[in-house]
This record gives structure tokens, C-alpha cells and sequence, in this order.
């Protein structure tokens, strides 16, 4: 009897592990959903790597500067409990060793719809850029001289980049299409969707 009680001990504890195990796999990883499915992105970087304000309509936040030691660089969707949409203007520019100078890639989350001039131009570090979502206005420069980029992860279907439109005094109403200056090393399918979409050649 008391064998008997033992062995059921046993194989209750082993229950009781590998549920456990199972619950804690299932959490990890932080997928993403895209264009094609579930897209694996990693561990989004911590508030503290970035500096931060509130959009002129007080509802998102707007990243002004990157703080982070580069490498791998997924943004957050949220930042105390508001959504990141916007990227400031030169907040990751690797221009003179700037603050993105050591980010190899980024993945840009679904919330973000803004991004400013120059935002990640200058870095030779960068290969890989990952959009989550659609309809992502680019202003002047945002990958300039990006020379090492070579792959732009996007959803499909939807237009997920747009040229930015903006006043420029009497100069009426200029597009802003140059956002990949200089970015070469992209493949040839994905500058002919650029171009599609308003974008000069890269």
C-alpha cells in the first residue's frame, strides 16, 4: 500500500512539473502579429533606453532620443500605459557616432504612424528593419545612408509606408520621398514597392 501511494506521488509531481513547463513556453517570446502570421520579435527595450514626450495631442508618446547600447532594438508599442506613435527627428541618427550608431536592427511596432527626418539615418551598423504595421508616414532622410540595410520586413497587403506631405513656405506643397537616400544594398523587389509607393529610388 504504502508502494502504491508512492508511485502515484511520483507520477503526480511529473504532472504537476510539465504543466508547468508547458504554461512558461507558451509565454515566452512575444510574437507579433503580421502581415503573414505570427512574427517573433523578441523582449521590447525598456523605457529607460529611450527619452520620451507626450504628442502635441497629449493621447501617445513621441521618442525624441535613443539611450539604449544598440544591437538588436524592438521599440515599445506602449510606454507608461500610452501608445508609442511617433519617432522624433534624429532620435536614432548614427550621424558622429549618435545615439543609434551601434543598433544593428529595429523592429517598429503597429502603434507608431509618424516617423521625423533623419530619425535613422547615418547608421552603417543597421541591416534590418521590421515594420508591424501599415500606413507609417516616413519625413525627409529617415534611412539615409543607411548603407548596410538590407532587409525591410514588412506586413503584406496593406500600403505600409507613405511619403511624407508637408508645407514648405511658398514652395507649396513638397513630398518628402527621399527616406531611403542612398540604402543599396536593398533588394530589387523591395525598391520597385518603395518607388510604387511614392518613394524615390533608394
Amino acid at each position: 500500500m504504502k508502494k502504491a501511494m508512492k508511485v502515484l506521488g511520483v507520477i503526480a509531481l511529473t504532472v504537476i512539473i510539465g504543466f508547468g513547463v508547458t504554461g512558461c513556453s507558451k509565454k515566452e517570446g512575444g510574437g507579433s502579429s503580421g502581415g503573414s502570421g505570427s512574427v517573433n520579435v523578441g523582449r521590447a527595450a525598456p523605457a529607460s533606453d529611450f527619452n520620451y514626450k507626450l504628442s502635441d495631442d497629449g493621447k501617445g508618446v513621441v521618442i525624441t532620443h535613443y539611450t539604449g547600447n544598440g544591437g538588436v532594438v524592438v521599440i515599445p508599442g506602449e510606454i507608461e500605459g500610452l501608445p508609442v506613435v511617433e519617432l522624433g527627428y534624429i532620435a536614432f541618427s548614427g550621424y558622429n557616432a549618435g545615439p543609434g550608431y551601434n543598433v544593428t536592427s529595429v523592429v517598429i511596432p503597429a502603434s507608431v504612424k509618424m516617423i521625423a527626418g533623419a530619425c535613422f539615418g547615418y547608421i552603417d551598423n543597421l541591416t534590418t528593419v521590421t515594420f508591424l504595421g501599415s500606413g507609417v508616414v516616413l519625413s525627409s532622410n529617415v534611412f539615409r545612408d543607411c548603407k548596410n540595410l538590407s532587409v525591410l520586413n514588412m506586413p503584406d497587403g496593406d500600403r505600409v509606408l507613405i511619403p511624407f506631405n508637408g508645407r514648405r513656405g511658398d514652395l507649396g506643397i513638397v513630398t518628402e520621398s527621399n527616406a531611403f537616400q542612398n540604402c543599396k544594398k536593398l533588394p530589387l523587389a523591395v525598391r520597385s514597392k518603395l518607388v510604387s509607393w511614392g518613394f524615390d529610388e533608394p
